[in-house]
């Protein structure tokens, strides 16, 4: 992909030093999904979808290091979390 491609997709990303109040939908992928591991992730974001391996869920860019590190310290694995799109 050619930079000057690039730069109309990255322009618009949060930063971590973003402390609004905007929310965007967060794909949390785990080992799998149960009600274990979706209080652990509704304690810092709605969850709006449960899926095969996590959940959908809607959360401001600071709740993304929290479910991490809420998960990590219950021992369970997160493969990955994506932020899909901005929604407000």
């Amino acid at each position: 992909m050619k930079k000057k491609d690039l730069e109309k997709y990255i322009k618009n990303i949060g930063n971590p030093n973003e402390y609004s109040d905007s929310k965007y939908l967060v794909y949390v992928e785990l080992y799998k999904a149960d009600k274990k591991l979706k209080k652990i992730i509704s304690e810092h974001c709605k969850v709006i979808k449960e899926l095969e391996f996590g959940y959908l869920c809607e959360a401001n860019l600071q709740a993304i290091p929290e479910i991490t590190k809420s998960l990590s310290l219950k021992n369970h694995a997160v493969y990955q979390i994506v932020r899909l799109v901005k929604l407000s």
